[in-house]
């Protein structure tokens, strides 16, 4: 690993000085908002809504995917401890780019890039749209390459979150397939104390500065899955507008809780993990229960929505 790290071209600062398209500051904003689809807030929010509004088993593959790769991914950093670019060696216009935006975290791997490659080949693989891997393609190219050109990372980073992510994506996806196929044979009750438990274990013995924040939304929404599928009738379609108006009160709630619970809660880790798992749970279990309340929420009153509700229907 000290060979691979010490390695000019891979984690060299002059890599990034040659990578850099000199545009001007228009590019500078794009890869700027490119970014941000690589950020916690993004993921808090389309997940959510895919859940919502399009397709449950998608969501929860995909959240999944994402949830447990973004947890290995905070652990490698603070375990191999490597630093990010060194703005003093970046030029002017880079330099400039990387003290903006540079987060306080180690570099290796990439974070933004391990989480976009497992969450959007996994819309991708499940969905098979061509749509959709048009997506993929530019998002798995846009948000790494936004990390270089934003100098915030070195190019062994980017390649290190690659790799990274698809092996453990290559792990995780028949993990969660096998689970899906086989958790009705297992006792409910003791299936979702496994959901809260093995994260929570993950919490306590891994370091991370975000570990916390992806173990507890990990358990917490899966075990909102878990509770809800066989007490919420409850199907992602819907009218277009009705569809709007679950976005807008889910995320709302979403917005409220991150920030209540934050303020009422002690700064503890434990502490964290419940925060987010209470977010994880709304998101599975509470916006569905509270859709289900509304013929035109729960995706049965739209004459223009295609078969009738279910519970959990997709």
């Amino acid at each position: 690993m000290e060979t691979i790290l010490g390695n000019g071209v891979l984690f060299g600062e002059e890599t990034l000085n040659g990578l850099h398209i000199f545009a001007g500051p228009w590019l500078d904003a794009v890869m700027a908002v490119i970014t941000l689809a690589g950020d916690e807030p993004f993921y808090l929010v389309a997940l959510p809504v895919i859940y919502w509004c399009w397709d449950r088993r998608i969501a929860i593959y995909a959240g999944a995917a994402f949830l447990v790769t973004m947890t290995l991914n905070d652990w490698i950093k603070y375990a191999v401890n490597h630093p990010r670019p060194d703005p003093e060696k970046l030029l002017p216009g880079i330099r400039e780019l990387a003290l903006r935006h540079a987060p306080r975290s180690p570099g290796f791997p990439s974070g933004h890039t391990q989480g976009s490659l497992a969450f959007w080949t996994s819309l991708a693989i499940l969905n098979r749209r061509a749509f959709l891997w048009g997506i993929w393609a530019v998002m798995i190219i846009a948000v790494p390459y936004s990390r270089l050109y934003l100098g915030v990372h070195y190019l062994g980073d980017v390649a290190g979150g690659f790799i990274i992510g698809a092996l453990s994506l290559a792990v995780i996806m028949p993990v969660v397939a096998l689970g899906d196929a086989h958790y009705h044979r297992f006792n409910e009750w003791a299936l979702g104390g496994l959901i809260v438990i093995v994260p929570l274990i993950a919490c306590l013995s891994l370091t991370g500065e975000h570990i916390y924040a992806t173990t507890g939304t990990l358990s917490g929404f899966l075990a909102g899955a878990l509770a809800g599928e066989r007490r919420i009738s409850f199907t992602p379609r819907a009218g277009i507008p009705w569809q709007a108006a679950k976005a807008l009160i889910g995320i709302a709630v979403i917005a409220a809780l991150r920030l209540g619970l934050k303020a009422v809660l002690p700064e503890v880790l434990l502490a964290g993990f419940a925060r987010y798992w209470i977010i994880g749970f709304w998101c599975s279990f509470g916006a569905p229960l509270l859709f289900s309340r509304f013929a035109v929420l729960k995706g049965e009153a739209d004459p223009t929505v295609p078969g009738g509700p279910g519970v959990y229907s997709t």
